[in-house]
């Protein structure tokens, strides 16, 4: 094997090895810590993004302690501040407001969501509601929470 193939091959190995670049991390802001939301393929730039914050598993999907709005750039992508959230770990509940009616539409069955959702840390319930405990992150100025709906 040549030199020029065995450089080629630790170079491919230090690129499979690198960390992953966080593409989000265009959107911090050294002062406040903000939400990234990727919204999913279907969605239209200027469409809403609607983010709600809880603090506590007993306020976990009941009392909503911050709710944000922003729309959807070229990029797919909601970003909002936070910066009334001081440091502390926080749950994240977004959903994207296809009809723009400015609430989560649900179903007549089981009131199954009918316009995406979702929460942060990636979690995707399944029969039953997620936890705090599942979804909190802990934010701190200069952090970016990325939410990601499943496309």
């Amino acid at each position: 094997m040549g030199i020029g193939a065995l450089l080629a091959a630790a170079t491919a190995a230090h690129a499979d090895s690198a960390e992953p670049v966080n593409l989000f991390t265009i959107h911090a802001n050294p002062m406040i810590a903000v939400a990234a939301v990727q919204a999913p393929f279907e969605a239209l730039p200027g469409q809403a993004v609607r983010l709600s914050v809880y603090d506590s598993e007993d306020a976990f999907l009941e009392n909503v302690i911050a709710k944000h709005e922003a729309t959807v750039g070229e990029d797919r992508v909601a970003v909002m501040p936070l910066e009334e959230l001081a440091p502390g770990e926080y749950a994240f509940v977004a959903y994207l407001d296809e009809n723009g009616d400015g609430k989560l539409n649900r179903g007549k069955v089981l009131g199954r969501p009918k316009e995406p959702v979702a929460f942060s840390n990636g979690v995707k319930p399944k029969l039953r509601k997620p936890k705090f405990e599942e979804t909190k992150v802990s934010i701190e100025p200069g952090a970016v929470v990325v939410i990601k709906f499943d496309d």
